[in-house]
């Protein structure tokens, strides 16, 4: 099976990646994060995906400047499945080893099988890929904590608040899987609050973590929001809902308020967020994270290089066990 994999990578375009979506019609696995855009399939489907993307935005959707900055890396067989779980285990992330992107992946996943008749050859390939993941992120990447977005949020606060009351209140915005990593690795510590659209999820949150206090606000209401002195948004979307104003706001609220340093830390993609502020303001941006993971990467390098070559066995394993195990013929996928 693996000799017609195909994979295509791309960096991430906003605008192109709504147009591939929509032209979708499940035949190709498609994974979006903030680093790239990629597209899993069989012989020639994702290229045929992205020339109907293009053909639907060649008059005036897609900017040619757009089109000129989409280099392809593309990977085929063995090579492609290798690269999707040095993926899906973090060794292609700005932070290495980070959890994120297996939540990422779950989630596209489950988009891919909303389709009506999503490629079922493409499904077995996904669910082998999640199942190898698992044994090499269990056996040699448990211990790189640190490496995660959650992780770098502790330690950040930790240093931020050194000195200071540990109860200073801490705004959670969101309620996936990044917020709940959050919470996992700071209620027993800090002082937490939770803001987010989906109550059912709160409610979940609150009661998973229920030997802790965990509180909860409303959502979405800007002047409670900014009486926070710690703010962490997980929450992505196109839309501004924090610009200038509220931040300017926030810091006036703040030092009228509390004697701790003001913090908003954003981990999301898109940000919503829209304001000059920078980490010397108290605002650290996705970037301000991957710096600092990389400073924490080095340490790790080690455990990353055996979770590498631990992955290169399990690909030749799934080699030549997709390869002995092939019930169909190639026209079933040449035309799935």
């Amino acid at each position: 099976m693996l000799s017609g994999l195909k994979l295509i990578n791309l960096p991430p375009s906003q605008e192109f990646e709504q147009s591939i979506s929509a032209q979708n019609s499940g035949n190709v696995f498609i994974l979006r994060t903030c680093q790239r855009t990629l597209l899993l399939g069989f012989n020639e489907g994702p290229k045929n995906l992205i020339s109907r993307a293009e053909n639907h935005h060649q008059n005036d959707q897609l900017e040619e400047k757009d089109k000129e900055t989409l280099p392809q890396e593309e990977f085929t067989g063995s090579d492609a499945y290798e690269f999707l779980l040095e993926t899906i285990c973090g060794l292609k992330s700005r932070i290495l080893g980070e959890n994120e992107i297996v939540h990422q992946f779950k989630e596209a996943y489950s988009q891919f099988l909303e389709h009506s008749n999503p490629n079922r050859h493409v499904q077995k390939i996904l669910e082998k890929l999640f199942k190898d993941a698992k044994k090499i992120r269990t056996k040699h990447l448990r211990e790189i904590g640190l490496q995660t977005y959650a992780g770098i949020v502790r330690k950040i606060l930790n240093e931020k608040l050194l000195g200071a009351d540990l109860d200073t209140p801490i705004l959670i915005l969101g309620s996936g899987q990044l917020a709940e990593d959050i919470i996992k690795i700071c209620y027993r510590k800090f002082n937490l609050t939770i803001c987010a659209r989906n109550e059912n999820r709160v409610e979940e949150l609150i009661s998973r973590h229920s030997k802790h206090t965990i509180h909860h606000v409303p959502w979405f209401q800007p002047e409670e929001i900014a009486k926070y002195p710690i703010i962490i948004n997980t929450i992505g979307t196109d839309d501004i809902l924090f610009d200038h104003k509220f931040f300017q706001s926030w810091k006036v609220y703040q030092k009228n308020t509390f004697h701790t340093e003001e913090l908003f830390i954003d981990l999301s993609e898109p940000s919503p967020i829209e304001s000059h502020y920078q980490i010397e303001d108290g605002l650290w941006r996705l970037q301000d994270i991957f710096a600092q993971g990389e400073k924490l990467s080095k340490a790790r390098e080690d455990k990353l290089k055996e979770a590498q070559k631990a992955i290169q066995g399990v690909c030749e394993t799934r080699a030549e066990s997709l390869t002995f195990h092939m019930p169909f013929g190639w026209e079933e996928l040449q035309f799935a």
